[in-house]
C-alpha cells in the first residue's frame, strides 16, 4: 500500500507510430542485436546525442567539394547536350571519353558519401552498444 501524500513518478513513455517500412528496419535491427525493441530504440537515442552532428566539420567541407564536382558534371552533360541539340553531334564513339569520365566522377562521389554515411553508422553503432549478435554460422 502506498504511502498517504506519496507521489508516484512514472517513467516518461514513448508512444510512436511507423511506416510499414520503419517498422520492418526495427524488426531487423532487433534480431540482428538481439535486444527488445524499446531497449534498440534507447541505445539510438542515447549514442545519437553521444555522436554528435552525422557530418563532422570535416565531412561539411568535403559535401560542399562534391557539390561543386557535381555542379562540373552537371555543366558538361549540358554542353555536350546543347551540342547534339545545335546539330554539332558527333559518332557516338567519339563522345565515349566524355560519358566515361562523367560515369567516373559520379561514381567517386558516390563512393565517398558512401564512405562518410557507413562510417556515422558505424560510430552511432558502436557508441549504442549495438553489436551484430553472431549466428551459429558466423561462430
Amino acid at each position: 500500500m502506498a504511502r498517504k501524500g506519496a507521489v508516484l513518478r512514472r517513467k516518461p513513455r514513448l508512444r510512436t507510430e511507423l511506416s510499414e517500412a520503419d517498422e520492418a528496419r526495427l524488426q531487423a535491427a532487433v534480431a540482428m542485436f538481439g535486444l527488445p525493441k524499446a531497449e534498440v530504440v534507447r541505445r539510438l537515442i542515447r549514442a545519437s546525442v553521444q555522436s554528435g552532428p552525422a557530418l563532422s566539420a570535416e565531412n561539411t567541407v568535403v559535401v560542399v567539394e562534391l557539390a561543386g564536382q557535381v555542379r562540373r558534371v552537371g555543366r558538361n552533360l549540358a554542353q555536350v547536350l546543347k551540342a547534339i541539340h545545335r546539330g554539332h553531334a558527333v559518332r557516338i564513339e567519339d563522345t565515349e571519353p566524355v560519358w566515361r569520365g562523367l560515369y567516373e566522377a559520379v561514381s567517386a562521389i558516390n563512393d565517398e558519401l558512401t564512405e562518410m554515411t557507413l562510417a556515422y553508422g558505424s560510430k552511432l553503432r558502436r557508441n549504442a552498444g549495438l553489436a551484430p549478435r553472431l549466428s551459429e554460422a558466423d561462430a
